[in-house]
């Protein structure tokens, strides 16, 4: 069957784009969207929350294999934004009341937002919580005075910061609220991996957990896996060095020879030297008391908002 003129038309109509959601701050994808919705531009979607008036952040390449699980119903109207206004005012008054008998109740949570959809499908409470929480009798008592389906969501510290933003030590926005889609695992031992001191206090977010920004370069510290230890001995073509020092922006090790002549050999190179390992340093543990001052420090580990937390062995 030939196909029409009118129907190849149609199907270039549309594009992928980025979108933000507007109560948690996070990016994602939605397919089939008209050519004519432009960056900055708010649409209205529908996803497991209800309808919602999302931002679209740019343009994005369709992933074939895992489409996005949202549908595209409209461009927003000026009806829906005075609608989602309206709700905020709404649920800033909810979030209020739900405290009050959160901390009547004796629950140890830590609320952050509260979000009604346009369709009010339902009215969504975030909160922070070191553990599980109880909150059926909560969840009757907001049904009773708000006369809508109430829904519990608990999220990271991570989330809350993304949530509402924040500024780093660095001096710029957090990377989660600026343009992070998902936490990656943060450990401790990407201290060591990237030659920072391992001392977790001085690589905390404003979260309280280590910065995300631990781990963009991981992958590109996986090299060292195939260089010698710092410090040992090794023979390359014959002659003797010792191992100095990595550089892993510059993408170089350097050596030095007996006389202390520095010689440097790029990342790329050093599969095509003949490199003799002579020998490695002795372990200086029990030395430094590094351990030991390390040895009451919480190492968490975050994945995907969620958190772990384990002693530090000594």
């Amino acid at each position: 069957m030939v196909e029409t003129i009118d129907n190849k038309i149609s199907k270039v109509e549309s594009r992928t784009v980025r979108i933000r959601f507007l109560d948690t701050h996070k990016f994602h994808e939605v397919d089939n969207v008209p050519l004519d919705i432009q960056k900055g531009q708010f649409i209205v979607i529908e996803t497991e929350k209800g309808e919602e008036l999302v931002l679209v952040v740019g343009y994005s390449i369709p992933d074939k294999e895992n489409p996005p699980p949202y549908k595209f119903l409209r461009k927003a109207t000026k009806k829906d934004i005075q609608t989602f206004d309206k709700h905020e005012k709404e649920s800033e008054g909810a979030l209020n009341t739900c405290k009050k008998l959160s901390e009547k109740l004796g629950l140890k949570m830590n609320l952050l937002k509260a979000y009604i959809p346009l369709n009010r499908s339902k009215i969504m409470f975030y909160y922070v919580s070191e553990g599980r929480v109880d909150f059926r009798q909560l969840v009757r008592e907001l049904a009773k005075r708000l006369k809508m389906r109430i829904e519990m969501r608990q999220v990271g510290v991570r989330d809350g910061v993304q949530m509402f933003g924040a500024v780093g030590v660095c001096g710029n926005e957090c990377c989660c609220s600026l343009f992070m889609d998902k936490f990656d695992t943060v450990n401790v031992e990407m201290l060591e991996e990237q030659n920072l001191p391992p001392t977790p206090a001085k690589f905390t977010g404003v979260c309280g957990r280590l910065m995300c920004c631990l781990s963009f370069e991981t992958e590109n510290y996986e090299f060292r896996k195939n260089l010698p230890e710092i410090d040992s001995e090794v023979e390359i073509n014959g002659k003797k060095y010792r191992v100095k020092s990595f550089d892993f922006i510059k993408e170089y090790v350097e050596f030095i020879d007996p006389d202390g002549m520095p010689y440097f050999v790029k990342f790329d190179e050093i599969d095509n030297l003949e490199i003799k390992v002579l020998s490695v340093p002795e372990s200086k543990c029990g030395e430094c008391n590094g351990c030991d001052n390390l040895s009451n420090i919480n190492i968490f580990e975050v994945k995907d908002g969620v958190k772990n937390s384990e002693q530090n062995p000594s």
